[in-house]
């Protein structure tokens, strides 16, 4: 698809398919697995992921992607959100077994996301994201560095 990211959305898209799978393996996603992927652009992790047997809710705030995405992958197994993944209700997910936190979070979000999937207990059993170099540094700061902070974990 010839798609550009949208900067303002804080859109990356992942291309390296390398990548992609070795994030899938490292999630060891199974069929008994519910997966929300929270901005999954081209849907790269998403086809690993299905390849797998996991059902696979993917939040897209962009519609052209949403679009794209319902086309490229049709099936039960996948659906397409058009919407926010600040605004997502998280109480849904008390109805799967199993679900795992997947994605390649748009930069400009990933620390109001992961307040958010904090803030409330849930079901999520795994959070794998791939998050820009600089908040990672907030998450893993150590005291009185000037990176440490309230992400700090």
């Amino acid at each position: 698809m010839g798609v550009s990211p949208v900067k303002s959305l804080g859109q990356n898209f992942l291309h390296d398919r390398n990548l992609a799978k070795w994030l899938v393996d490292q999630a060891a996603i199974s069929p008994e697995d519910f997966i929300v992927e929270i901005g999954p652009g081209l849907g790269a992790l998403t086809e690993l992921a299905l390849a797998k047997g996991a059902r696979v809710s993917a939040i897209e705030k962009d519609k052209r992607l949403v679009q794209f995405l319902r086309e490229k992958f049709q099936g039960d197994a996948l659906e397409v959100v058009h919407g926010d993944a600040l605004e997502f209700d998280t109480r849904m997910l008390y109805a799967q077994p199993k679900v795992k936190l997947l994605g390649n979070l748009p930069y400009y979000i990933s620390s109001q996301l992961l307040i958010k999937f904090l803030e409330y207990p849930s079901p999520i059993y795994l959070w794998l994201f791939m998050l820009q170099k600089e908040l990672a540094r907030r998450l893993v700061a150590t005291p009185a560095t000037s990176d440490y902070g309230a992400l700090t974990l």
